[in-house]
């Protein structure tokens, strides 16, 4: 087998698609026996490898890519796979914060294509997964270079998620929120069960700020698999220093015996708690036989660039700024940001996409606390809810957009031409949107997948 990027690329998204869903083959269930075997096929990559798991409902992303970064600064080579990547697929795997290479990449397709084919002709498992076979390009790649410890970010929930096949030095859970419902469960503690499925027996687990209903799940499942249990906002406290607005922030950790500073560009408060909880993970990290210097670590955050998350996607009059929330509790983080970092608008127009699969009301409402004027649109994701459809659904909500678009381009000139130069234009809904959005402003050449 020998394959052009692009054809690796078509290969390995014609497998079993949950996230895209345009393409999605059988098997419809979620469980570990298929990730196992291709795992088994392929020599086992991920015994004997050092990681720290990271699962939950908001901020995952963000503090995982802390984490990272915290590793490297400490002269660790660290590994992180994260999802879903934003302009191009190979950024889901990283080595010391740099994405794979397009060479890499195919080299990973052609060396497991044929344990997944053996997969598909064993008969009785169904096929392979995308995400399953990025899991184990990510375990495999992650071996071969070396790294000394590599962060996984769960794809979907955690207990059944693919990742859930290591045995972490250390689980970490982010924020835990209403999400993925049709699949997680109908309430918190559901779905905090869900996410808690990451705990292994013996194996220290770390907590961001929890609501209670999800903290109590996470403590009792903990304690029922003898994991030691540390709550981050009880271990850290974070103190603003200065403000630099759009520029970040400087900042200054506080435990019971001792203090870093360090700066966070990453915007937004919600971003104080992922350092808060990435902090208390390296840590923990420290405690399970990695020596981290902390001030080292933290050095590090500074570096961290995440993008889609709360990011100026051009400055100007107006202002373009970004951020793929789509949930109800993602929302209320954002419409924090626009107040704290946009005190002085005069208003707010909002690109509004969505993705099937997830609830643009609870979104919607949110937001609607902007007074917003409002330009819905769609992505080029095969899920994109059609501009009519979210327009219908925010007509529920008795919420009214002002134009519908079918594309972020023409959903942008509609914006410029509703925004006065003091508002600010937000991208928000999908990280989809926003990535097209960033992709506009910033000239980035953006990677298609017409077959998809």
């Amino acid at each position: 087998m020998s394959l052009s990027y692009p054809e690796a690329v078509s290969l390995h998204f014609s497998l079993a698609d949950f996230e895209r869903k345009s393409r999605a083959n059988e098997p419809p269930d979620f469980h570990l026996l298929r990730i196992e075997r291709l795992l088994d096929y392929i020599g086992n990559p991920h015994h004997g490898q050092n990681y720290v798991h990271v699962a939950g409902s908001k901020g995952k992303g963000s503090t995982s890519a802390l984490i990272s970064w915290g590793l490297t600064e400490s002269g660790y080579k660290a590994g992180f796979f994260s999802s879903p990547s934003i302009h191009k697929v190979t950024e889901r795997f990283r080595v010391d914060g740099k994405p794979i290479s397009e060479s890499e990449f195919v080299e990973l397709v052609e060396s497991i294509w044929p344990a997944v084919q053996r997969v598909k002709d064993d008969g009785d498992i169904g096929i392979v997964s995308v995400f399953e076979m990025q899991t184990a390009m990510a375990f495999q790649h992650f071996n071969k270079v070396g790294a000394d410890i590599s962060v996984i970010e769960v794809g979907l929930g955690g207990r059944l998620d693919s990742t859930n096949v290591l045995n972490p030095l250390v689980s970490v859970i982010t924020p835990i929120s209403l999400d993925h419902v049709g699949v997680l469960g109908n309430t918190i503690p559901e779905i905090a069960s869900e996410k808690a499925g990451i705990i292994k027996p013996g194996k220290p687990v770390v907590s961001a700020a929890q609501v209670q209903e999800a903290l109590e799940v996470i403590q009792s499942t903990a304690s029922e698999r003898s994991s030691t249990f540390t709550y981050a906002p009880e271990c850290w406290q974070i103190e603003v220093e200065s403000d630099s607005g759009l520029s970040g922030k400087d900042l200054l950790a506080k435990s019971q015996t001792s203090e870093v500073q360090f700066r966070l560009n990453l915007l937004g408060e919600h971003q104080v708690q992922n350092a808060q909880t990435a902090i208390t993970a390296l840590t923990e990290i420290n405690s399970s036989g990695f020596e981290v210097n902390l001030s080292k670590a933290v050095g590090g955050f500074q570096k961290v660039k995440w993008p889609g998350r709360n990011q100026v996607a051009s400055t100007g009059n107006p202002t373009v700024f970004v951020d793929g929330a789509h949930n109800g509790a993602s929302a209320t983080a954002l419409r924090e940001s626009v107040h704290e970092l946009f005190p002085h608008r005069s208003g707010v127009v909002l690109i509004f996409g969505a993705i099937r699969g997830h609830d643009p009301s609870e979104v919607i409402r949110e937001l609607a606390s902007l007074d917003p004027q409002i330009v819905v649109t769609e992505s080029r994701h095969p899920k994109s809810l059609r501009a009519d459809e979210l327009a219908n659904l925010m007509a529920e909500c008795k919420i009214k957009p002002i134009e519908l678009t079918t594309n972020t381009s023409d959903a942008l000139v509609a914006a410029r031409k509703l925004a006065d130069p003091s508002d600010v234009i937000v991208g928000a809904g999908s990280l989809f949107v926003a990535a097209e959005i960033v992709e506009i402003e910033q000239g980035i050449e953006p990677e298609l997948y017409p077959d998809l």
